[in-house]
């Protein structure tokens, strides 16, 4: 029986923990073996959506794959072969491909596209920075006019490239939104009951931080807590 090693891949944690698209994924895996296949074990990358990012799981997968002799095995090719770093590491890896919506393709298939996708970024890249240049140099003479009807003009030598009445309307309430969301989430409320009630007997920053961790709960980025964020919220104890 072929053995197979999977990789997801999604672009947030609520995606990676229960979301649709990884569900869609592991499905495509799943049908693909059912004619047949071993899995010897599943790979999911989650990431935010910026290239800073390093990749971590895919390395994982292809060790696996290498150590047991496996196929790696991937749902969909379109984002991945846009990933230059993916198809670099599968390029290098040595080790057998297969994508469950595309069988045909292969290291080569990928490789090319990489390249392709790469390109592309580049000539999107340069124009939006050519389109920022001939911006400035309207903005400079004073006659740039926004969307809005705003003028664009410099302000002691420097040229501000935004909305110079800041956010809009619409913009604002979308902030305003998040916080109110942020308010009512109940764990949110339940974290703010702690901080309070804990500052009250006296504990330090340090120690309400480790007393919300141990307790699982995190921040609104899925991170652990802080001395720094708990003094921050220490600020809305005083509305309470």
């Amino acid at each position: 029986m072929k053995k197979y090693v999977a990789y997801y891949r999604v672009s947030t944690k609520k995606q990676g923990t229960s979301g649709l698209g990884l569900q869609a994924q592991k499905n495509a895996v799943s049908s693909y073996l059912k004619d047949g296949g071993k899995l010897l074990g599943e790979f999911t990358e989650v990431e935010t959506g910026t290239r800073k990012k390093k990749r971590i799981e895919i390395y994982k997968a292809i060790d696996l794959a290498k150590k047991d002799k496996a196929v790696l095995i991937v749902a969909k090719l379109d984002r991945l072969a846009r990933d230059v770093e993916f198809t670099t590491a599968l390029f290098n890896g040595g080790v057998e491909f297969i994508c469950c919506d595309n069988p045909t393709a292969n290291k080569l298939t990928i490789q090319l596209l990489s390249v392709i996708a790469e390109h592309e970024a580049e000539v999107i890249s340069r124009r939006i920075i050519d389109a920022l240049r001939v911006k400035k140099a309207k903005i400079k003479k004073g006659v740039f006019i926004n969307k809005d009807g705003s003028t664009m003009k410099p302000i002691k030598g420097i040229y501000r490239l935004g909305n110079p009445n800041g956010f809009s309307d619409f913009q604002k309430l979308g902030v305003q939104k998040i916080k109110e969301n942020a308010l009512l989430n109940k764990a949110n409320q339940q974290a703010m009951d702690i901080i309070c009630g804990a500052r009250k007997e006296g504990f330090t920053l340090q120690r309400i931080a480790e007393k919300l961790n141990n307790l699982q709960y995190t921040t609104r980025k899925e991170k652990q807590f802080k001395p720094m964020q708990v003094q921050r919220l220490l600020l809305k104890c005083e509305d309470r």
